[in-house]
């Protein structure tokens, strides 16, 4: 599978960021071959004609549609691309860390690592032009880029997350709550790095100093799922797209993922699903199971 790695020298200084029309980013891999990137992406469609298959999910891309993509989703693009026009707002996994000096900040953001919602956001017009006219400051101030740059590049960039976390949260009904809570956000970044190996809740709380009981509070609170229903949906992601963009059989996504045998994935699969990973990948392979 191809990988795409962001670009740090670009504008002859080392950047996290980068931010652009498809104009100013013409070599915007579009593709639709299976690839992914090393990076965090925001793609801002002003107009659009297509889809987007990201993961185990199709989204149709329209006019005034924001795409959130975290690193290393795998997706296949299906545009016209004589039609698109877009701005584009990269930066790499280090990047919001270091700049609000939060390594927790990409992991507060309700549409980043999110396994069951969908990852776009239709706004309407006035709130699309607005998030069009702080994007354009961003880029002029990155290819003016003087002392202080730093400063207004870090102010318009937090007000275009969080508003973005604030829309994205309510129209699906979550929390929007970035600030507090942090045992839940530490709780997402340990599962999105150890789901494939473990999936034992009180290895978990031991790793947050915390009893089972507050852990499935706090991530109740949060996510508005409990403790085992999150790891649940982490791990049947994970079945998930091996099934989809491997050649993987039972056996091996059992080893994978240590199930201790593979008749126990595919009751776990078959209990989240009502399909086996049989009928799964068939769909898949005949172009009915992205959703």
């Amino acid at each position: 599978m191809k990988t795409f790695k962001f670009l740090k020298n670009k504008y002859n200084v080392e950047l996290l960021i980068d931010i652009g029309t498809y104009k100013d980013i013409p070599y915007y891999f579009f593709e639709s071959e299976i690839h992914h990137t090393d990076f965090y992406e925001l793609i801002f469609f002003s107009k659009g004609n297509g889809y987007l298959e990201l993961d185990q999910q199709r989204i149709e891309v329209s006019d005034n549609t924001v795409i959130f993509i975290s690193p290393f989703q795998k997706r296949r693009w299906f545009l016209d691309k004589t039609k698109v026009e877009c701005y584009f707002l990269f930066f790499q996994d280090s990047f919001l860390s270091s700049f609000f000096s939060d390594k927790l900040f990409s992991f507060r953001l309700q549409f980043f690592y999110n396994k069951t919602k969908p990852l776009y956001l239709k706004v309407n017009n006035g709130f699309f032009l607005q998030l069009a006219n702080i994007i354009q400051e961003l880029l002029n101030e990155i290819k003016t880029f003087r002392s202080d740059s730093e400063h207004i590049i870090r102010a318009l960039l937090y007000f275009i997350l969080i508003k973005l976390n604030r829309a994205y949260a309510q129209h699906y009904l979550l929390s929007s709550e970035t600030e507090n809570n942090s045992i839940a956000f530490m709780f997402k970044e340990i599962l999105q790095n150890e789901v494939r190996k473990i999936r034992n809740i009180d290895y978990y709380a031991k790793q947050l100093v915390i009893s089972r009981v507050t852990l499935n509070k706090c991530i109740k609170k949060q996510f508005g799922v409990t403790v085992s229903e999150m790891v649940n949906e982490f791990i049947l992601f994970e079945i998930k797209s091996l099934l989809s963009y491997t050649n993987l059989n039972i056996n091996e996504i059992s080893y994978q993922l240590q199930f201790s045998e593979a008749n126990h994935l595919t009751r776990f699969f078959k209990a989240q699903t009502g399909i086996s990973p049989k009928e799964f990948r068939n769909a898949y392979q005949n172009g009915s199971s992205v959703i």
